[in-house]
């Protein structure tokens, strides 16, 4: 079609159908009903931006894979890899700074800067948490069980110095009461199998899982905390893993938000936006984060 075909149709001259094109002018309502009747398309699909990243055209958990594999720098995988572990151990008092975590990363050393000391454990945790995801990912689309959480927690804890005391159980649920946080008190040891039981049966007979069962089966395991430790790194990991299963876009809590999300956990019976809010803005920063190395 012409510019000149294209104007007399709209009524409008062909300097006018130019700068359309060109961008510089919006053609008004009835210009845009014209021109839909005239390509024969909805007035939706005329005004799609397709210059607009569309993240539903990717499948989030077969990317992560094929850029595991691939074992580059600089892409959604490896930054996932940095920022999920800095974040999510940084929530429980690891004192290593996301650029000591990318060192570790991609160096398998680590990086001192101006007399900075770093505990041990922090060290083995960040460097267990590296394959925690590989692992993760490798069994994503899987039907979630108490085994493969019981192996969250086993490759998270192995070599570290609470996998040398006997009553720690490193792989297995806990032997001695613990708490959320600061005070909030959790399923006694002698309960936790059952409590675990329970869950599992809830979740899994669902028909249909959407972000708001994630985070709730996320308060009720963080309510139960069947683990002496790291129950709430093998908590956010069981999300990032349901997330990708049921293709919803995963999220890395942040630690700037650790306040907000432990205020989500302890108030979540009573007010569960709290929560669901962290979450939710949590999603928003990983979509940025797919946009920038997709798009």
């Amino acid at each position: 079609m012409t510019q000149n075909y294209v104007a007399d149709v709209l009524e409008v001259s062909p300097a006018t159908i130019s700068k359309y094109e060109a961008g510089m002018l919006e053609p008004s309502i009835e210009s845009v009903k014209r021109l839909a009747d005239l390509f024969e398309i909805t007035i939706d699909e005329l005004l799609r931006d397709e210059s607009k990243f569309d993240i539903s055209k990717f499948n989030i958990l077969d990317v992560l894979r094929e850029q595991k594999e691939m074992k580059l720098k600089g892409n959604l995988y490896h930054r996932t890899q940095i920022s999920f572990a800095y974040n999510t151990n940084h929530i429980e008092g690891s004192t290593l700074t996301e650029e000591q975590t990318r060192y570790i990363y991609e160096t398998n050393t680590i990086l001192f800067e101006n007399n900075t000391i770093a505990k041990i454990d922090d060290i083995i945790e960040t460097s267990n948490h590296f394959k925690l995801i590989d692992y993760m990912l490798d069994v994503a689309d899987k039907k979630l069980t108490e085994k493969m959480i019981k192996e969250f927690h086993k490759i998270l804890k192995e070599s570290t110095s609470d996998s040398r005391a006997e009553w720690f159980n490193v792989g297995d649920y806990k032997q001695r009461a613990n708490m959320i946080g600061n005070g909030i008190k959790t399923t006694l040891p002698n309960n936790v199998e059952k409590e675990m039981a329970k869950l599992m049966d809830w979740y899994n007979s669902l028909k249909q899982v959407t972000m708001k069962e994630i985070i709730e089966f996320h308060y009720r395991f963080e309510s139960i905390h069947p683990f002496q430790d790291g129950n709430g790194r093998v908590g956010r990991i069981i999300m990032f893993k349901e997330c990708l299963k049921n293709n919803i876009i995963p999220f890395i809590i942040q630690d700037a938000d650790k306040l907000f999300y432990y205020r989500g956990l302890k108030e979540y019976k009573n007010e569960k936006e709290y929560l669901t809010d962290t979450c939710l803005n949590a999603q928003d920063q990983y979509i940025k984060m797919i946009e920038y190395y997709l798009k």
